[in-house]
């Protein structure tokens, strides 16, 4: 694209380097590079802006040349994930937030190649800051139904042939914005597993997330 201040291939690989090639968020942590299944490797990470690197992009700063949007000061590493959900969530991703995210994840890197790690501690209280509405919709569910676990994500316009056995819950895309990056989230956090399975994406509460929900708020 015409008049973006694009990383050069040397400032990417600094910063995937400095980053020990994880995630730079705090909360995903995820190695970005690795065997690809046969001969070769390969990589989900990115270079990306803190400050965006064309005007009307994302935390977009007027004040900073050519040449320092484009430097390795104005960029963190994450995964491709990671990388599209701090941009559609400008709100909840800050500049100052992505650079203490960058500080953190060079700290951990230099550490870590010196035999120490940094313990990041995950509060199901920030993780519910994050996504109050659906976090709140959990606990509602939960209150009317303890003991159920598992739940379904999709759209109000399918059709869902559920086992009236073994009842589950329903979070839908028309409710929620970003309903599936908030969810790779809330793995993070160890709140809920994955189990997906005959094209339907489905998940299971953690029981940890689960008393967390049914606690007096």
């Amino acid at each position: 694209m015409a008049n973006r201040d694009d990383f050069k291939a040397p400032v990417i690989r600094t910063i995937a380097q400095r980053a020990g090639y994880r995630c730079s968020n705090q909360t995903c942590l995820r190695p970005t590079i690795g065997p690809d299944g046969a001969d070769d490797s390969s990589s989900i990470g990115v270079a990306a802006h803190i400050t965006a690197a064309a005007v009307g992009g994302p935390r977009f700063d007027p004040s900073l040349t050519a040449g320092e949007r484009a430097a390795a000061e104005n960029a963190i590493w994450l995964c491709q994930t990671c990388s599209r959900l701090v941009d559609v969530d400008v709100t909840s991703h800050s500049i100052d937030q992505l650079r203490e995210w960058k500080t953190l994840a060079e700290m951990r890197a230099y550490l870590g190649i010196r035999g120490f790690a940094i313990v990041v501690s995950r509060s199901f209280q920030k993780l519910e800051n994050k996504m109050p509405s659906l976090v709140a919709e959990m606990r509602d569910d939960l209150a009317n139904a303890p003991f159920i676990r598992e739940f379904i994500i999709g759209s109000k316009k399918w059709s869902y042939n559920g086992d009236p056995e073994n009842p589950i819950f329903s979070y839908y895309f028309e409710d929620h914005d970003n309903l599936k990056p908030m969810l790779k989230v809330m793995q993070n956090y160890d709140a809920i597993i994955e189990t997906t399975h005959n094209d339907t994406d489905r998940f299971e509460f953690t029981e940890d997330f689960a008393e967390y929900l049914q606690l007096p708020v």
